[in-house]
């Protein structure tokens, strides 16, 4: 027993009525009195108790953790701090904050280990490249191979925001007095800032699921005036709501288990299906990961930074999107002369005015763009075809990996020129472990 326990006990042994100070018990043991009195009042915690209360999760929970991190690298999913954030609050079942996550990176620094990026613009330009979109679609054609992933059974999934009052630019006719006067030269827009976000899902197939809509409801209730336009039979839409309208790891869980696995499991059968998403928090949870393995759904996560060159909703499908939302919304406005605020009661009718440009022939074109299907790496790599010598010089010193594609390429040409049998087990294991080296 230390020092301050014993002064503690010491206190506790004196009778009711009994005259003490802190001040006299804490100079006969050789205490702190105002940390004696502090923690005979349970102002605050013994040490060691305040470092299990600081940890959130038990030792044994830690490190199944940090297996499951492992595990995830292994699978070419390494987590990012708001992941790992979101697994720790799972376990703990209470909120875990960005600070727990550097402290726990750091007790696990033999096990794990961050990389930071210096700038998004670096980070940007260090995606563009050739010879790491070249690994993503080498990555990609093996998991179809690997799995026998079907056009029918690939998938894109993404979140869009929509400021309901806030049009998009667009070309206008103005008066050209007005114009030179200096006395008009906005278009009138509403300028209703609230947020709602859009969950869409696109099929390789042609097909779209029913989009996921997500209002901004602080207590989280839904109000029937913002859903009313929505019809029976005619629509087929799912609303729900969050503190912000942003998606949570509550949502993106309910959204795989409600619409995903719903509207995709009876076309796969026992097939697998392939889900391409980026890689944001509520959308790569454990719960979220765990469900996909359950149901025979395989997850491909978009390199970092690289969705406005890979994503198919992102390069050709939300841009007619918003186009066609700021059509209707003006549509609305000019209806109205702008004398009618624009409200959340009215954007689903703008919405599914504007959900209608999710057309067959474009989501085609949406997969064909971006080389995914037909897989068509050259789709991407092309535009590096006719690069310059300053540009070689600059993406290679940009590329931080000791292992280039190339040194890969040979590497792997070395191992099947020297292995026995390059269909068996241990030859497949080193080359994809050398492939995820690389990666």
């Amino acid at each position: 027993m230390d020092s301050i326990d014993k002064a503690i006990e010491d206190i506790k042994s004196h009778k009711s009525g009994e005259q003490w100070s802190y001040r006299g018990i804490a100079k006969k043991h050789g205490v702190a009195r105002e940390t004696l009195r502090r923690l005979h009042q349970e102002i605050s915690l013994p040490r060691e108790e305040y470092k299990n209360q600081q940890r959130k999760i038990n030792p044994q929970q830690e490190l199944e953790l940090v297996k499951y991190i492992e595990k995830l690298t292994a699978r070419r999913l390494s987590p990012t701090r708001e992941m790992i954030q979101n697994f720790a609050s799972a376990i703990a079942k209470t909120e875990i904050s960005k600070s727990w996550v550097t402290r726990f990176i750091n007790r696990n620094r033999l096990a794990i280990e961050p990389h930071w990026a210096p700038t998004m613009d670096r980070v940007r330009h260090q995606t563009d490249s050739e010879e790491k979109y070249r690994q993503f679609f080498q990555l990609l054609a093996e998991k179809i191979e690997e799995y026998n992933i079907k056009l029918c059974n690939t998938y894109n999934m993404d979140e869009k925001g929509f400021l309901i009052g806030v049009l998009g630019r667009s070309k206008r006719i103005f008066s050209k007095a007005m114009w030179d006067s200096k006395e008009v030269r906005t278009a009138l827009q509403d300028g209703n800032r609230e947020w709602i976000t859009l969950l869409a899902c696109i099929c390789g197939d042609g097909t779209a699921l029913p989009p996921a809509i997500l209002f901004a409801a602080a207590n989280k209730v839904l109000q029937s005036a913002w859903v009313e336009d929505i019809k029976v039979l005619k629509h087929q839409v799912f609303v729900s709501s969050s503190p912000n309208g942003w998606a949570t790891n509550d949502i993106g869980l309910a959204w795989l288990e409600q619409v995903f696995n719903r509207y995709t499991k009876a076309k796969a059968g026992r097939s697998w299906r392939l889900l391409i998403l980026d890689g944001h928090g509520s959308h790569v949870t454990m719960d979220f990961i765990n469900y996909c393995d359950r149901n025979r759904i395989l997850l491909l996560v978009f390199p970092p930074h690289s969705t406005h060159t890979l994503q198919p909703l992102d390069v050709v499908m939300f841009k007619p999107l918003s186009t066609a939302y700021s059509n209707a919304l003006t549509k609305h406005l000019h209806n109205a002369q702008g004398l009618v605020s624009v409200k959340k009661g009215d954007f689903f009718r703008l919405f599914w005015q504007a959900w209608q440009c999710f057309r067959e022939d474009l989501i085609h074109t949406a997969f064909r763009a971006t080389g995914i299907w037909p897989l068509n790496p050259e789709a991407i790599l092309r535009r590096f075809t006719y690069s310059t010598p300053e540009q070689e010089q600059r993406e290679s010193s940009s590329d931080s990996s000791v292992l280039s594609v190339k040194n890969w390429q040979k590497t792997q040409t070395l191992v099947r020129s020297t292995a026995k049998e390059e269909s068996s087990r241990d030859t497949q294991k080193i080359l994809r472990s050398l492939h995820h080296l690389t990666v």
